[in-house]
């Protein structure tokens, strides 16, 4: 049962960007084709720049292309058979509400305040009144999913927060306006501004394209774009509609642009994250398990949460299903596998955050706590052929540029995130097949494919009788898969594992990339967990000589 406090889907656009392993996510419940057919084209996703501002006197300082587009497209296509995509949630979210629906579609209850949850022991029950009629109704459960934006049970659960909370607030307004046609290079998914005479990147502001696609890209009068900035903390401002508009006017320097809000949020920047992820029966799940801020692909936070989901969803799929036998020690491993990524993502976040304007502003000799003489100056001498300092700014900011791989050019980051925990026999070593460091840092700028457990499977395209389609998609849902050259010669009398052979009896290796990265021989084989992660790989011999149902009962943390 799915309990929503809010009428509906989404009425703010909110996140928009669309990694690689959440579209993989969207490709496994069958949605994948309706998110791609209303998402921004392929020439808007992968780009970005930044402006001083788009009026008669403003200039582009740089632009890139970034997450997967441009020359970055060959690299990314080997990585997975799903592809980075911009899509706001507003949009997003009534596509996965059909298809829940579809799945389920007496158990999804919309205008339906969950106002407490308790765990008995044995189940869990909810209170829950609706918003239309007062009535309230009681509701048991063998687990809970907390997913309320950490903004209440996250607390009452009794889990503790840490890191970093506050930072700064931010406001952002949804708006209709006629803006493809005045920006100097419409391919710009997202356009930053740094003004001089503002002070700067971070209270400038940014514009991104909301669509709608595709025929936004030839109506001009139905355009929707949101308009972020941040509010300094000296600033009394209360926005409201007109002082919104405004502060957008001005950052895009058109003072008479035709513009219609849509809808305004204030917000404030977190990287928090939460004590513990399980408390009981209760498994908190995106923002009631990790705050994170939006730097790096736009959509950090909604990529994480789905990422959780699709972690648990699996393992409380086994205990549902399978009560004979206790996955505790599986359910504890959700918060073992994904606590440390949901940190790792919202630092490297904050970094990106902080990052982002000092180089741009640095080099540029622009900064908030200088005068506005001293940033015009600045600004001025950075566009100015003529200055002795010209081209070894221009020389920096190319460097600048490199230096926000983290967060426009990051396949290590996006898709290359693995589970040390997972690592059932502690093949990975130091640096886990070159992805980390011998420090455990996570390498950004490539991404390992390997099939060293607790990592992704890699992506490879199979072929049989005709039909080509992605390793991936051959994965079951409710078992372990075993990946096989050969047939194998004995029956497996284990209901949790299903075999799938590629090679000369099974689906045909297309590209070779399969027998480059799967890191066995014709005699062993790859175990695969519903959510793609790599269980186990070795000797099919040993693995007989283990037993296979001991085998799967070691990677599930079966206790007997």
């Amino acid at each position: 049962m799915l309990f929503e406090r809010h009428p509906s889907t989404s009425i703010h656009p909110k996140a928009c960007g669309i990694n690689q392993r959440t579209t993989e996510i969207l490709r496994v419940i069958g949605v994948e084709e309706n998110v791609y057919a209303i998402a921004a084209p392929a020439e808007i996703a992968g780009r970005t720049a930044w402006y001083t501002s788009l009026g008669e006197d403003g200039k582009e300082v740089f632009s890139r292309d970034a997450w997967g587009g441009g020359q970055y497209a060959a690299e990314y296509a080997q990585h997975s058979p799903s592809r980075y995509c911009i899509l706001p949630q507003i949009k997003l979210e009534p596509i996965l509400k059909r298809r829940a629906v579809e799945l389920n579609p007496h158990q999804i209850f919309y205008g339906s305040e969950v106002l407490t949850t308790e765990d008995h022991g044995d189940f869990a029950e909810v209170t829950v009144r609706n918003r239309s009629t007062g009535d309230v109704s009681r509701h048991r459960g063998t687990y809970v999913i907390v997913a309320d934006g950490g903004r209440q049970f996250t607390t009452q659960l009794g889990v503790e927060w840490s890191g970093e909370g506050d930072l700064l607030t931010m406001i952002s307004a949804h708006i209709r306006s006629p803006i493809r046609n005045l920006h100097p290079d419409n391919r710009n998914f997202i356009t930053w501004f740094t003004n001089p005479a503002m002070g700067g990147s971070t209270l400038t502001g940014y514009l991104y394209q909301l669509g709608p696609w595709p025929e936004a890209m030839t109506s001009p009068e139905i355009e929707e774009w949101m308009f972020v900035c941040a509010q300094a903390a000296d600033d009394p401002t209360k926005f409201d509609a007109e002082t919104a508009l405004a502060r957008a006017r001005k950052t895009i320097g058109i003072p008479d642009l035709d513009m219609e809000l849509i809808s305004l949020s204030e917000w404030t920047v977190n990287a928090l994250y939460a004590s513990q992820w399980r408390v009981g029966r209760h498994f908190l799940v995106g923002d009631s398990a990790h705050r994170i801020p939006p730097w790096g692909g736009k959509a950090l936070g909604m990529n994480s949460g789905i990422q959780d989901a699709n972690n648990l969803a699996w393992k409380l799929s086994m205990a549902l299903k399978d009560p004979g036998r206790h996955y505790d020690s599986l359910l504890d491993t959700y918060y073992e596998e994904r606590a440390e990524v949901g940190k790792r993502v919202g630092q490297t976040s904050l970094n990106n955050m902080r990052s982002h304007s000092g180089q741009i502003d640095r080099v540029m000799g622009i900064s908030a706590s200088q005068s506005q003489a001293e940033n015009l100056a600045a600004g001025a001498a950075f566009f100015d052929k003529g200055h002795p300092e010209y081209a070894e700014k221009q020389r920096l900011i190319q460097l600048a540029s490199q230096a926000l791989d983290t967060e426009f050019k990051a396949p290590g980051y996006e898709v290359g995130w693995f589970y040390p925990s997972a690592d059932i026999n502690s093949e990975g070593g130091a640096t886990h097949g070159g992805q980390q460091l011998a420090d455990g840092t996570l390498v950004h700028h490539t991404y390992y494919m390997s099939t060293i457990p607790g990592h992704h499977l890699p992506h490879a395209w199979v072929t049989r009788d005709d039909r080509t389609v992605a390793l991936r998609d051959l994965l079951n849902l409710d078992a372990l898969t075993l990946f096989v050259e050969n047939t194998l010669e004995e029956r497996i009398d284990e209901h949790r594992l299903k075999v799938v052979v590629v090679g000369k009896d099974g689906w045909q290796d297309q590209t070779g990339q399969w027998e480059k990265y799967r890191g066995v021989d014709w005699s062993g084989g790859v175990l695969v967990r519903p959510d793609g992660i790599v269980a186990w790989r070795g000797s099919l011999t040993q693995a007989r000589d283990e037993g296979w149902t001991r085998l799967v009962d070691r990677i599930l943390k079966v206790v007997k």
